[in-house]
């Protein structure tokens, strides 16, 4: 049996070649892992699936899939908010941002090429989101335990220290069983997303040289969708649950996770403790550090 089925997603013309090829991060990681037992399956996806049949652009579609995105953004931050001591000052200041947000939203809709430059974002953000659920598809099929989806801006400085971090956390004795996901890569800093409060150490510790913390997560939570490795039993509930929810309007594949992910709380098939993240994470996600 494959003890790991590791997924890339990725496109033609990407800026991060490297990680499509022998010497990127999921391969290295799977030699790394075959030295200490471990049995990996790869698929690297670059296809482009978006088809008139999938979901018609439109002008129409931009405008409100930009807007559903900053709706979920809003809901995401009550949920995150919910239990926390945050008051109702913060609050208030928290529903201006996003009321100047809307605005400014509003202004950039009057702006020449908006509608275009949307469509294109739109058409970008359903290619990555069919090439996730794809890949989570294969996951399943391949009978693995453990289903790993990287992101081609995807980076890892340490392989020998993620393999021996991942290897500790897939033991097949010791290891995690039930709808555990891993959130192994961060574009923000914990403070940056208010979600500290929501984190507590694990009973476990990273297996790898380097010194990382395993916490645990009260609630379902995400940093971004860059590296996350999911228990399949968990990733069978996602890809069912994602199958219930409309691909109109567009919004990012993290907007989408986390709402498929809120979704499995409330129905109780997500507990506390079955989100973990690793401190600091050992898949640096290229693209944010760019931005930094």
């Amino acid at each position: 049996m494959t003890d790991l089925f590791i997924g890339v997603v990725s496109h033609e013309g990407t800026r991060f070649p490297l990680n499509q090829g022998a010497d990127g991060l999921a391969a290295s990681l799977i030699r790394a892992l075959e030295l200490r037992g471990l049995s990996s399956e790869l698929v690297i996806n670059t296809a482009d699936d978006w088809t008139p049949a999938v979901l018609e652009l439109t002008q129409d579609l931009a405008k409100t899939s930009q807007r559903a995105s900053l709706r979920f953004e809003q809901t995401w931050k009550a949920y995150l908010d919910e239990g926390s001591n945050i008051g109702t000052l913060h609050r208030a200041a928290d529903s201006l941002t996003f009321l100047a947000r809307h605005l400014k939203l509003s202004l950039r809709e009057l702006s020449p090429g908006f509608r275009q430059s949307s469509m294109a974002s739109v058409r970008r953000l359903i290619n990555i989101e069919l090439s996730h659920v794809k890949l989570w598809q294969l996951g399943i099929a391949s009978g693995a335990p453990w289903v790993l989806v990287i992101e081609d801006d995807g980076s890892c400085a340490d392989i020998k220290d993620l393999a021996d971090g991942l290897a500790g956390l897939f033991d097949l004795h010791q290891g995690l069983m039930g709808n555990h996901y891993i959130n192994l890569s961060a574009s923000f800093q914990t403070k940056e997303l208010g979600t500290g409060h929501l984190l507590a150490s694990a009973d476990r510790q990273w297996a790898g040289p380097q010194n990382r913390r395993i916490q645990q997560a009260d609630r379902p939570i995400t940093n971004t969708v860059c590296a996350i490795a999911y228990r399949v039993e968990l990733l069978n509930a996602i890809v069912e649950e994602f199958g219930q929810l409309s691909m109109a309007p567009v919004i990012p594949i993290d907007f989408k996770l986390n709402a498929a992910l809120m979704a499995l709380r409330k129905r109780e098939i997500l507990r506390a403790g079955d989100c973990l993240q690793v401190e600091p994470p050992p898949i640096i996600q290229m693209s944010m550090h760019e931005m930094g």
